[in-house]
């Protein structure tokens, strides 16, 4: 079951369209793909921890993830399936067993920029996330739809295609 934040839901009222995004973790951070480029989805000035002063001089930790990188590169998903009903019969077999899912999410390759990036930072057995949210609130207010682990990758001169299996 999914749960949004109050922000989250007055700005699907007002009619606004929320922002899928792609979030892969590497061994030297967080990088961000999306369709449009990232202006303010959460911005790296808080600090490297990803958190922010209040006025008393306490730190609050966890509010953003201090990205290294956020850019217009995300050409698709692939669809997943989320089970409404057990593939078993039995009602607590469904809460001890879900439906492992996986997704295909392609990259814009163009500029050769994956091809040179992946041997720096490779990508396989590194945690891909895809985010459902607007750019204004805060990174903790995104509502999370994926998480899983890049299992494979198919590179060509325009794109990369990354298999992630949901952990």
């Amino acid at each position: 079951m999914y749960r949004i934040t109050i922000d989250f839901h007055k700005r699907l009222q007002r009619g606004e369209i929320p922002i899928l995004f792609c979030v892969i973790h590497t061994a030297l951070g967080y990088r961000a793909y999306a369709k449009k480029e990232l202006s303010v989805v959460s911005d790296m000035e808080a600090s490297i921890l990803g958190g922010s002063w209040l006025l008393d001089g306490s730190v609050i930790l966890g509010s953003s993830l201090g990205f290294l990188e956020k850019s217009a590169r995300l050409l698709s998903v692939g669809s997943f399936d989320r089970t409404i009903q057990p593939k078993k019969q039995g009602l607590l077999l469904a809460y001890t067993q879900k439906q492992q899912q996986n997704v295909s999410v392609s990259l814009v390759n163009v500029d050769r920029y994956f091809s040179r990036l992946i041997v720096k930072e490779p990508f396989l057995t590194r945690d891909l996330y895809l985010y459902l949210g607007f750019e204004a609130l805060p990174f903790n207010q995104n509502l999370e739809v994926f998480k899983g682990v890049i299992e494979e990758l198919a590179i060509t001169s325009d794109k990369i295609t990354l298999e992630a299996v949901e952990a």
